[in-house]
């Protein structure tokens, strides 16, 4: 049952079983012409009598687009609605979601790999699947959902750049005294970008207990959380100036427009001659230094840095831990002498 290219006629069939009647057809000049044929027989031949056949891709999406709308960041609904789109476009009509089936989600994923990477297409994957199982789980359609026997294209490791201390002092060096504020303020919070500039507030700053609070959603459900996090006494002196110069202390901490934001540490960057680098390389950096000064557990820079998981703060630190250079070090008194030139090099 379903679509296939017959072995001994070789044309493509499409052919499918509902309530004990079998529907077929054959002689399609594609695949994906015989899955439409299939989805809109299975509507004609179901839609009276199951409910589920009857919602379409389009309509799936848009209420699941819906219900991550006040769930979500507005980049994160804005890219499953281009994925949805692409999804649409690819299949050329809008079949019903009981029609989909895996191998048609497999031809989508190879051409979006080919198109624009093996990142891009498990990225659509991930965004295909979390509709299905949305879906299912509020019983708008039945069944398995059809991306979970798919498998991801191998990717290469992303390795994040981290800049060198030499490189942020001279960025802030041809920084003006609000941006200069604004990047101390996230190397001495170890801060997401969206967590400062546009959502840090006085009210979130106790000077007295000299901590502030930092929000976030980047947890369960999309739902906006708080975490406290200790200033030291860098971070405190800097704020307190700035309260000190500010004539009203009820609103935002920064005043930049998405725009500024968005461009600034580019245009820092090449002003001082540097790698560009981001806000949030800044936050590996801190995260390494914490790591490398010997004086901050993997723990403690975990709970700076406000992970759940200690494995996603390991990805953070980029250390070759220091055990192992004892371990090597076996190597240096009994190295084969032919491996170096008479010079000691090899």
């Amino acid at each position: 049952m379903g679509v296939y290219r017959s072995k001994k006629t070789g044309r493509i069939v499409a052919q499918f079983q509902f309530r004990k009647r079998r529907f077929k057809k054959e002689g399609f000049k594609t695949l994906q012409e015989a899955r439409l044929w299939e989805a809109g027989m299975r509507l004609e031949v179901g839609a009276s009598q199951d409910q589920t056949l009857s919602i379409s891709l389009q309509q799936a999406a848009t209420k699941y687009l819906s219900y991550c709308q006040p769930r979500m960041k507005k980049n994160t609904v804005r890219q499953k609605a281009f994925v949805f789109r692409s999804l649409l476009a690819f299949i050329g009509d809008d079949v019903p979601v009981m029609s989909i089936k895996r191998v048609l989600l497999e031809d989508y994923l190879q051409y979006r790999a080919g198109q624009a990477g093996n990142k891009v297409a498990n990225r659509d994957l991930q965004d295909i699947k979390a509709m299905f199982n949305w879906l299912i789980k509020r019983e708008l359609m039945d069944g398995k959902n059809p991306c979970n026997p798919i498998e991801r294209f191998p990717e290469d490791p992303y390795i994040p750049y981290i800049p060198p201390a030499d490189d942020i002092n001279k960025v802030l060096a041809v920084a003006d005294s609000e941006e200069r504020d604004l990047i101390l303020t996230y190397y001495h919070t170890l801060a997401r970008k969206g967590e400062i500039a546009f959502r840090l507030q006085w009210e979130d700053i106790d000077f007295e207990r000299r901590t502030i609070r930092l929000f976030t959603r980047k947890r369960s459900n999309g739902e906006l959380q708080f975490d406290y996090v200790p200033m030291n006494a860098t971070l405190a002196r800097l704020l307190k100036l700035r309260s000190e110069r500010c004539t009203q202390t009820t609103g935002h901490v920064f005043h930049f427009s998405a725009h500024q934001l968005r461009g600034m540490m580019a245009r820092l960057c090449k002003k001082a001659q540097v790698k560009p680098f981001g806000f949030h390389a800044i936050r590996h950096h801190v995260a390494s230094v914490l790591n490398a000064s010997g004086q901050a557990s993997t723990k403690d820079i975990q709970a700076l840095l406000r992970h759940r998981r200690q494995s996603t703060t390991e990805i953070y630190l980029h250390v070759v831990g220091n055990r192992l250079y004892d371990v090597l070090s076996v190597l240096d008194s009994c190295t084969p002498s032919h491996t170096l030139g008479s010079d000691g090099v090899t």
